[in-house]
């Protein structure tokens, strides 16, 4: 009878088999003590990432991106070695449709009924395949009040500002000011008619000409500036801002307002699904929610987490809209016509050759 082959190895392969299948197990637990999160920058709370480690020993490592386009560009193909991602509610139809996107089935989740109602069940993911919302904001601008006197709450101020403002603007590196030139135009938001995409473009490309870009992960930067009288930001970022500088007041234009969303995915493959789980149900936690309120000053959808907010977060002026100003929510444009406007947006700055790239390069 032939021998096996455990009895014909010699002990040193076999010393070194099980050095290997030692190695091995070492670095799958590593690999299952992780998560890789991308999100904007400065956008994650530091406290809520301790509090997710101290609670379940995972390690979190977070990866940056300065806007929308460099995030959802680290999402492509389907190894993207990212386990979360926070992308906006606007291009998940189309993730979805390029496979882009693993299936979570939110509704299993623990804790999933802590979403309020009108947010869960989106047009973009009926049947909370694949995504659980996040945060909410607005689009609109701050402005020193030190500076300009008047009434802020109209868009004429950013598209013909008056002489004390002008020169000193900072525009918001994003095709949502695409959108706020047709509210300012009185035209549809989501349009496609190329005639009013072209007012849009016509009263656009001034503005750009004579004012600074800013990418959004530097708009509180910004804002903080002397050198900036009005900057068209989100509305947390205004209410970071306030905090360095107080004469600030955030907007709510009587044309019109944008209002956009963040949802919380996980893109195909994630290395680490087991932990994006897991994280998945710690941000559907009330007390975690506000955790991340309470640092970006934009609004959560879970029930309940009124109660662990600051008070100075729960009252900001950015988070809530004055009488007799209205925030309407609508239908994310999303697919073709984001994809429209974001190439309307480039051109725009493309024509306009002689303006700085970015807040960078303001001293």
């Amino acid at each position: 009878m032939s021998p096996s082959p455990e009895k014909s190895r010699p002990p040193g392969a076999r010393l070194v088999v099980l050095l290997v299948l030692a190695f091995l197990l070492i670095g799958l637990e590593a690999g299952a003590s992780e998560l890789r999160l991308l999100a904007r920058t400065s956008y994650l709370s530091p406290e809520l990432l301790h509090k997710f480690h101290r609670e379940t020993g995972i390690t979190v490592l977070t990866d940056e991106a300065p806007d929308h386009a460099a995030l959802l560009g680290r999402l492509t193909g389907f190894h993207s070695g990212i386990d979360i991602a926070f992308p906006p509610d606007h291009h998940v139809a189309a993730m979805i449709e390029r496979g882009q996107l693993e299936r979570i089935w939110a509704d299993r989740l623990p804790g999933f009924w802590n979403i309020e109602d009108p947010w869960r069940s989106r047009s973009f993911d009926p049947r909370n395949e694949y995504t659980i919302p996040h945060q909410w904001g607005t689009t609109a601008f701050a402005v020193d009040t030190s500076i300009h006197k008047g009434d802020i709450d109209s868009l004429k101020l950013l598209f013909e500002p008056p002489a004390e403002v002008m020169g000193r603007i900072a525009l918001l590196d994003d095709s949502d000011m695409v959108d706020l030139a047709l509210l300012y135009l009185g035209e549809p938001r989501c349009t496609l008619d190329r005639s009013k995409l072209d007012k849009a473009a016509r009263l656009l490309s001034p503005v750009v000409a004579r004012s600074r870009m800013v990418s959004p992960g530097l708009a509180v930067k910004a804002l903080a500036s002397a050198d900036v009288a009005l900057a068209v930001v989100w509305n947390g970022d205004a209410m970071r801002a306030r905090e360095v500088r107080p004469s600030l007041a955030y907007a709510y234009p009587r044309e019109g307002n944008l209002v956009w969303t963040d949802v919380i995915a996980l893109p195909r493959n994630p290395p680490n699904r087991a932990n994006a789980l897991k994280f998945l149900t710690f941000m559907l936690k009330p007390e975690n929610a506000a955790l991340q309120s309470n640092f970006n000053g934009y609004a959560n959808m879970i029930r309940g987490s009124e109660a662990h907010m600051r008070p100075q977060v729960l009252s900001a002026p950015e988070l809530v809209a004055p009488w007799p100003a209205k925030v309407g929510f609508f239908v994310s444009c999303g697919g073709e016509t984001q994809r429209v406007h974001e190439e309307l947006w480039f051109q725009i700055k493309a024509r306009s050759a002689d303006i700085p790239e970015h807040w960078k390069d303001i001293k």
